[in-house]
């Protein structure tokens, strides 16, 4: 294994005997280094794997276990080691400008990322994450192809006022996407038509400034997700597009959906969460509902 340090977390001398990693906010600072650790760290900028490590501090004068000391000492401002197996797929489900991005940000960072997937493509099987970008509202039949897999997939939703990204659907763990239907069911009984009309539509507001602003935060979702970082469970970014902020919004299951119910299981179309990007308004329960549909 290769190990390098974090490019982000650049070291810097404090001093002439204190070398720190970080600048802004210093993660770690070396007091009085030995030669043979400024020899182990200089390998490091560009990577080096334990037994040139090992070598190198044995050239410099101390023990081969100085580089495991070492290593250890700097773990927090390394670089994420390989993944463990193949890196799965991530598709990207939908058109235009923002999905385009979104996948080239992706492609940017090494991932694996592909779009114009037919349904049928053996491809789907092996995804790790889909990202599905639409307009008011994600027609049942392009989420509940997720579900059926099992895979987690993250909704990017233009709306009138606003563009909602996520919660990121992981099935079994927290809400879905028919949750959030069922929710603006509840709070407006003509919600299913409306929604209906909505699904075929052009992605409204996809202005230059929004498609950066929303693919920047979609693409980033998707690679902590990858990286193992912890992604809060229900909760969505909107991004208002006439103040240029960003909020969160929390969305819970619905108790009609089933989606994390064990006896659900046998019926993964019913996998559902709550309040996901459905719905293009800010969602803070059922009353901003019917008002963000207008």
């Amino acid at each position: 294994m290769v190990y390098a340090l974090d490019p982000s977390r650049p070291p810097v001398w404090r001093s002439p005997r204190a070398l720190q990693f970080g600048v802004e906010a210093p993660d770690i600072v070396l007091e009085d280094p030995s030669i043979a650790e400024e020899r182990m760290v200089a390998a490091l900028a560009g990577g080096a794997s334990r037994d040139t490590l090992r070598t190198i501090a044995a050239a410099g004068g101390a023990a081969p276990e100085a580089a495991d000391a070492l290593l250890a000492r700097l773990s927090p401002v390394l670089a994420a080691g390989p993944r463990t197996g193949p890196a799965g797929l991530v598709v990207l489900d939908g058109a235009g400008p923002t999905a385009a991005r979104i996948l080239a940000l992706l492609h940017d960072a090494g991932v694996d990322a592909r779009a114009g997937l037919d349904d049928d493509d053996p491809a789907l099987d092996g995804a790790e994450a889909a990202v599905l970008v639409a307009p008011y509202a994600v027609a049942p039949r392009r989420h509940q192809r997720w579900l059926r897999r099992d895979v987690p997939h993250l909704p990017v939703v233009f709306g009138d006022r606003a563009v909602h990204v996520g919660p990121f659907v992981t099935p079994g763990d927290g809400p879905c996407l028919r949750c959030g239907d069922l929710h603006r069911r509840d709070a407006d009984p003509a919600w299913p038509a409306i929604a209906a009309q909505l699904h075929a539509r052009p992605l409204p507001g996809e202005s230059e400034l929004a498609c950066g602003a929303v693919s920047s935060v979609a693409a980033g979702a998707v690679l902590a997700r990858r990286d193992g970082r912890p992604l809060p469970t229900g909760v969505a970014m909107r991004f208002d597009r006439r103040t240029l902020r960003w909020s969160e919004q929390r969305r819970e299951a619905h108790p009609e959906c089933g989606c994390l119910s064990p006896a659900a299981a046998p019926a993964p179309l019913v996998r559902a969460r709550p309040g996901t990007a459905t719905a293009d308004g800010p969602w803070a329960g059922p009353a901003d509902s019917r008002a963000a549909t207008s």
